[in-house]
């Protein structure tokens, strides 16, 4: 039974490596800790905004914890769509991370406490009266969360359940409703229900100054409205990077362990036989003796002609 190179247990040795590598990029997974909680969290609700349907941002950070990357888990509806997952780095900026939907929960790993998750969800088809209704399903228990609901650029009769508590003008020209609760419990829910009367299908970022500092004016940038610096490139460019390598782990494997073929084998040049050189001749002098029959000279200790075989006569 022929024995596999060791150069070719090797080349697969690597090649499993690499693979690991790539599918720890594409799915990293770290335990969730227990005890995780938020301390501060903003709600924030805002219907046809840059999108006919209602857009909810939730924003805060973990406590309960200093090891981080921690895998985080948002509750979010089925129908949710847009779905952005980021980290929020010391200068506000949002930092894309790559997400998945697991049992109905929004979840990522969270490389530094602050976080931020929006997406987008469908509001009812209607007249110019809308009325819109979000339940929110606390993640972590929630030392103080705060609601902010906007009311769209061009409309009126806002109101909102439950009812506001205080209402405050953003730089941006927008008007937000304000709930505050303390003490949220983990799974705790909140139905919010928001109605108004707008006379046209019209998005709000299309008459109003974008404002990239949030609902009340803390440093909280939303999507590409805020300039928003996305990672999104670094996971495709890694796991590009690594079905590379892969794919030249495979080439040089194969190339290592392909049986090499033999040269062929050159023939052998025809061998002429030689003649055989004549015996030495002597001199031709006075005193030559030649053979009677053929012609041949004799040498001086020959007694048959080493040509014809005729005896030599004296």
């Amino acid at each position: 039974m022929p024995r596999t190179p060791r150069f070719a247990l090797g080349g697969l040795a690597l090649l499993l490596l690499l693979a690991a590598f790539v599918m720890c990029l594409a799915s990293p997974v770290w335990a969730q800790g227990p005890g995780l909680a938020i301390d501060k969290a903003s709600l924030r609700l805002w219907p046809e905004y840059d999108d006919p349907g209602l857009l909810v941002i939730l924003s805060g950070n973990i406590t309960g914890t200093t090891k981080f990357p921690q895998q985080v888990a948002f509750p979010i509806p089925a129908n949710a769509r847009g779905i952005q997952a980021t980290s929020v780095d010391a200068t506000g900026a949002l930092l894309s991370q790559q997400w998945q939907v697991v049992d109905g929960k929004l979840t990522y790993s969270l490389p530094s406490p602050d976080f931020q998750i929006e997406y987008y969800l469908d509001r009812p088809a209607g007249s110019n009266q809308r009325d819109i209704s979000y339940t929110f399903e606390s993640p972590y228990p929630i030392r103080t969360l705060e609601v902010a609901a906007q009311q769209p650029a061009r409309a009126s009769a806002f109101a909102m359940t439950p009812q506001s508590q205080r209402s405050v003008q953003g730089s941006d020209g927008f008007t937000f409703y304000l709930v505050d609760r303390a003490n949220v419990g983990a799974g705790d829910k909140l139905p919010v229900n928001i109605r108004y009367t707008k006379n046209d299908q019209g998005l709000s970022v299309a008459q109003a100054k974008i404002d990239t500092t949030g609902s009340t004016g803390t440093a909280n940038p939303i999507g590409a409205a805020s300039g928003r610096k996305s990672t999104d490139w670094l996971p495709i460019l890694l796991i590009g990077l690594g079905v590379a390598l892969l794919a030249g782990a495979g080439i040089y494997w194969f190339l290592r362990i392909r049986p090499t073929p033999a040269p062929a084998p050159v023939p052998a040049k025809a061998q002429t036989p030689s003649k055989a050189s004549p015996s030495p001749q002597p001199a031709r002098g006075a005193n030559a003796v030649f053979c009677t029959q053929c012609g041949r000279q004799l040498g001086s200790s020959d007694r048959f002609c080493a040509q014809c075989g005729t005896p030599r006569k004296s």
